[in-house]
């Protein structure tokens, strides 16, 4: 059968030959790359240069969320790739993208083959949140309220609110260099280095209280975050081992957040801790070996330990409170983390594939205990208590077989267990079984299908009532769970007409049958619909369209007098787009893009109690997107490319739409409001190849 396969494409192969003839300046070889290529290679360059600017109207904070184009105005738009591969086997290779504006990347790569290699990376990756909120809070770590500020006992009361405070941009950006370096020390043993360097700053909107009396704040965003790796690599066509060390140390240049209080009380001020400074340290080992012609054994071995030391805040900014000192300046956090892991993956007949895993995972907290004494609000000190650290060993083992039935069909099967003990924590240990069955594989005239079935179930411990929670709850990751998975699809390619279709579909279904309070059940399922067509060589049409749906309950109880009540929450994701791209369309010199995109999102929330049902107003969100793109060859190397883009959002959110910043009495909010924006975005680029 083989040979005639092989005879039958070589005569199909000689008579299209015949037929059409071979171009092979079109190949794109920019990343084509050798690694067993000892011969002389014959010099060669080549890349693309991409200048150009784009303008955007209407936009706002969320539409540059990732991309910086969070303002109206003109940007630079800037592209580069470039790679020369000499005569020794010497490659360099040059990227950089959007080096106009402040999502910019950029990547140096030099090696040699066999030999040694180098990379430098810069890159830089905005969050920009909002910048419709307002603050009278001015400051970066110590956050000061207007001179002439009056404190009051509710919002409403606070005179100098409304006038006394200024829009607040809520935005940090993150700046990442990166370094690194192999050399080969004999064809088999290569050693590995690499650095980096990140920092991130700007603002995030948060939220600290007294007691009952709540403000938002704009919290400055400033830390630092270094880390080293060095390995060693071993490698033979039978043997692969890795020994790597790694370091990582992040320093926060924010971590203490101070406030002044907005509202009459006894305490003037505020002070909370943000995330401290820590560092971790990792050791690892990964091997693979070869066991015969089919078989494989992976064997893995890691062991990090993280420290934290931050010398205590005080319990309290409230110096009318007489609080005992601490134990200690500082926690003398230290975290060990075990992680052991084998798999054993083999072909014991040409059919069958069987694989074998067992993985242990011990944590341990090597903290000293700390006593401490909680203040409630800055106001009523509570009874001491002591701080231990959390305990987990985690064990699981997998067994899944692969078996290929004649025809093209492919029959998986398998089970995993998962035992879970914790200490400290109120389910003390659970064990979960898992079974899944899975079919998939060619039915013939151009059909594919995939069915998959799992089931599981976890076993919980008894209650332990050590902490004050309700006894009644059971926490979602610990209660005694019932699973079940369905999903499946069906799709159809033809080769000859260029059409293909596909349908997808999912169901899964979690019940927590010990629990009274908290999750009582959740529910996932959805279907998506997928077609595309290429009429004629170089031009395609497609399209999908889905539905996502969500549905959970929780029950809670009302202390006085204690009756149950359930919440339904149900979610509801609908997205659809199409898309069209031709070669050649309208005009030999042109090439055609244009995509289609749209996503609705719906949230309902509904309380129930005495059979009384009341809702929250809904959820909305609503996005459209069109993006079109069309290339000219203006010169035998060189093209423009314009670029049309427009980006319709709609949000609504109940907890921040129309609620002022005197809204609730108790509550000094920001003042935002749930996105609502429609972007146009033009861009002109000229394209040269190098």
């Amino acid at each position: 059968m083989l040979w005639v396969a092989l005879t039958a494409f070589l005569s199909a192969s000689t008579a299209a030959a015949a037929e059409y003839v071979v171009n092979y300046a079109n190949a794109d070889t920019r990343r084509w790359s050798c690694r067993l290529c000892e011969f002389e290679k014959a010099a060669a360059q080549a890349g693309t240069l991409a200048a150009g600017g784009l303008n955007a109207t209407g936009s706002e904070m969320r539409f540059g969320r990732d991309n910086g184009i969070d303002r109206s105005g003109g940007y630079l738009d800037l592209n580069a790739e470039y790679r020369l591969a000499t005569r020794s086997g010497l490659l360099v290779e040059i990227a950089g993208r959007n080096l106009g504006l402040d999502s910019r990347d950029a990547a140096l790569r030099v090696r040699k083959p066999g030999r040694y290699g180098a990379r430098l990376r810069y890159r830089e990756t905005p969050r920009n949140v909002a910048s419709d909120g307002r603050s009278p809070f001015s400051g970066a770590q110590a956050l000061t309220l207007p001179d002439d500020w009056v404190p009051a006992f509710s919002t409403a009361a606070m005179r100098r609110l409304i006038d006394g405070s200024s829009p607040v941009r809520l935005a940090t950006k993150r700046r990442r260099s990166e370094i690194g370096a192999w050399y080969s020390l004999t064809p088999g043993l290569t050693v590995k280095s690499e650095f980096f360097h990140e920092r991130k700053r700007g603002a995030d909107e948060t939220s600290r209280d007294f007691f009952y009396q709540a403000t938002a704040l704009p919290q400055s965003i400033d830390y630092r975050f270094k880390g080293v790796k060095a390995g060693l690599h071993y490698e033979t066509r039978t043997v692969s081992m890795a020994l790597t060390y790694a370091g990582r140390k992040f320093n926060n240049g924010a971590d203490v957040l101070e406030w002044d209080n907005p509202y009459i009380g006894v305490v003037s001020h505020g002070r909370s801790a943000t995330a401290p400074d820590n560092e971790t340290t990792t050791l690892s080992f990964a091997s693979r070996m070869r066991i015969g012609p089919g078989t494989r054994l992976n064997a893995t071995l890691v062991r990090s330990e993280a420290k934290q030391d931050m010398p205590f805040l005080a319990y309290s900014s409230n110096e009318t409170i007489d609080l005992p000192p601490f134990g200690g300046p500082g926690l003398d956090g230290n975290r060990e983390l075990l992680n052991a892991a084998v798999n054993l993956v083999s072909r014991p007949v040409a059919r069958l594939r069987v694989s074998v895993a067992h993985a242990v995972t011990d944590r341990r907290d090597r903290r000293r205990e700390v006593i401490l004494m909680p203040v409630l609000g800055d106001l009523f000190p509570t009874a001491a208590t002591v701080a231990e650290g959390y305990d987990y060993k985690r064990a699981r083992t997998e067994v899944g077989l692969r078996y290929r039935l004649p025809g093209g069909l492919r029959v998986a099967a398998g089970f995993r267990n998962l035992d879970n003990q914790r200490s400290n924590l109120e389910i003390a240990g659970n064990d979960e079984l898992r079974g899944w069955l899975e079919l998939t594989g060619a039915i013939g005239a151009g059909w594919q299908l995939r069915l998959r079935h799992a089931r599981a179930g976890r076993d919980a411990s008894e209650f332990v009532a050590n902490t004050l929670n309700n006894p009644l709850t059971r926490r979602f990751y610990q209660a005694e769970r019932r699973d079940s998975e369905w999903s499946g699809g069906i799709r159809f390619d033809s080769a000859v007409s260029g059409f293909s279709i596909g349908f997808d579909a999912n169901l899964r279904k979690h019940d927590y049958p010990d629990s009274s309070l908290g999750l009582q059940h959740d529910r996932t399922n959805g279907w998506a619909l997928d077609a595309s067509l290429a009429p004629v060589p170089g031009t395609s049409i497609s399209g999908f369209y889905g539905v996502q749906m969500r549905k959970s309950q929780t029950a809670g109880s009302v202390p006085f007098p204690d009756r149950k009540w359930l919440y339904d929450i149900e979610d509801k994701v609908t997205t659809a787009g199409a898309r069209f791209a031709a070669k050649g369309f309208p005009h030999p010199t042109l090439d055609l893009s244009a995509d289609y995109a749209h996503s609705d999102g719906a949230g309902d929330y509904r309380t129930t109690l005495d059979a009384v049902q009341s809702g929250f107003p809904g959820l909305v969100s609503r996005h459209r997107s069109v993006d079109v793109r069309l290339r000219y060859a203006w010169r035998p190397r060189t093209s423009l490319i314009l670029r049309y883009y427009f980006e319709q959002y709609r949000a609504a959110d109940w907890a921040i739409d129309g609620l002022g910043m005197d809204a609730i009495r108790n509550v000094l909010a920001s003042g935002r409001s749930s996105p609502k924006y429609g972007n146009h975005l033009v861009a002109l680029q000229v394209e040269a190849r190098l």
